[in-house]
């Protein structure tokens, strides 16, 4: 056997596969251990992930985000051995260098310290590095949570728009409280949305009724008169579902093909599309953003792609990722009718055309992620995945 071809043919169907490996495998944790003794810190558990991003042909080529008891959360950057930046970076061998930053020290977000030194007990919910950081924390007023922004990007109007909106009976489900926006430090403060995830609770007894319910609060949204500024119809969708794709093609040349084939056909079939009234959508509808408190009341979070668009969007976000989850597979398809006999209870019936345009635009971008994800076994999960997809992309010729 050939072993050098061999590697050569598998470095070009997918060339990141090695380091995906190395990460896998734990090679990025000396590195925070030896970080974390070099400030004095005890590491009282172990690391955990809570974000990656592959950044296929650039350097960083990975952005990744850990957290463990006892330290601040960090940044992680995995440079190019021949990135002019990578100089004063530790060797990572086959990594390349990397850099370990605390969210704190991260030079886009400015204003983090000042919020996290504000807060009591504070934690970091969610960060993207470069982009913007969510953080939970107390105040005499109560908890809170903290976004804070790269730019300014106060979302304050809206944000009271939705919330005078559920409080008055118009949503049935609730949203976050807004408590502000601090120039000085960018960041936009809510209360907290009551309930524990909604996910689990969809493959059990409860699980069609509930559906129900997402499906009505969608309509409900579509229906209720808010006017986000933002506009996010079906020509920034294709966009956005273009980039996705390219990613994917990147991070796996072996699967160019495939995505540009999948591209083409969206591309004609939104050329078929009539127009459409945009109305009010979440505009990221998943699964994740969900929960439901103790009296049953649905609360729906995250807003941050709120805008005027096709709420077939929002169903199909929500639907793609239900019929993924393996506790609902078995009862996918009736879980799926009570999310579209709730939006029709509503707003009435989606467009069937838009609803499965956008269902293979969603099941399209899940291949594309599982590429361009950090999972060394990405190619395999695109694959399976664009399988699944090929009878819906068939039937969109």
């Amino acid at each position: 056997m050939d072993v050098v071809s061999e590697a050569a043919t598998a470095a070009g169907r997918a060339p990141y596969r090695h380091r995906l490996e190395l990460l896998a495998a734990g090679a990025v944790e000396p590195h925070l251990d030896a970080w974390a003794v070099q400030r004095g810190l005890d590491v009282a558990g172990p690391w955990r992930r809570t974000y990656g991003k592959l950044r296929p042909k650039r350097s960083p080529w990975a952005l990744l985000v850990y957290d463990a008891p006892g330290v601040p959360t960090v940044q992680v950057r995995l440079l190019e051995a021949d990135d002019d930046r990578a100089v004063a970076a530790a060797d990572a061998g086959d990594l390349g260098r990397v850099e370990v930053v605390a969210c704190a020290d991260d030079s886009a977000l400015p204003g983090l310290q000042e919020v996290l030194s504000s807060l009591d007990s504070p934690r970091v919910a969610r960060y993207h590095p470069g982009d913007r950081c969510t953080v939970r924390g107390g105040t005499d007023a109560g908890a809170r949570f903290v976004k804070v922004f790269s730019d300014e990007a106060d979302d304050q109007v809206e944000a009271a728009e939705r919330w005078q909106a559920s409080v008055s009976g118009v949503l049935s489900f609730a949203v976050a409280e807004p408590h502000g926006w601090v120039e000085r430090t960018r960041s936009s403060w809510y209360g907290v949305v009551p309930g524990a995830p909604l996910e689990p609770l969809l493959a059990g007894p409860e699980g069609e009724r509930l559906s129900r319910r997402v499906g009505t609060s969608l309509g409900e949204l579509a229906v209720s008169g808010l006017l986000p500024s933002r506009v996010d119809d079906s020509a920034r969708q294709l966009a956005r579902t273009r980039r996705q794709l390219g990613r994917g093609a990147d991070a796996v040349p072996a699967l160019t093909d495939d995505f540009m084939r999948a591209l083409e056909v969206l591309m004609s079939a939104h050329e078929r599309l009539g127009p459409a009234s945009l109305v009010p959508i979440h505009g990221a509808a998943h699964l994740g953003q969900w929960l439901v408190d103790d009296a049953g009341r649905l609360g729906l979070i995250d807003f941050d792609r709120f805008a005027m668009g096709e709420p077939e969007f929002d169903l199909a976000t929500f639907v793609v990722e239900l019929l993924a989850t393996s506790g609902a597979r078995a009862s996918g398809a009736a879980l799926r009718d009570a999310v579209l006999d709730g939006f029709r209870s509503v707003a009435g019936e989606p467009d069937p055309a838009r609803l499965e345009l956008y269902l293979v635009h969603k099941g399209l971008g899940r291949a594309a992620r599982a590429a361009a994800g950090l999972a060394p076994d990405g190619e395999e999960r695109a694959r399976r995945q664009l399988g699944e997809l090929a009878p819906s992309l068939a039937a969109l010729r």
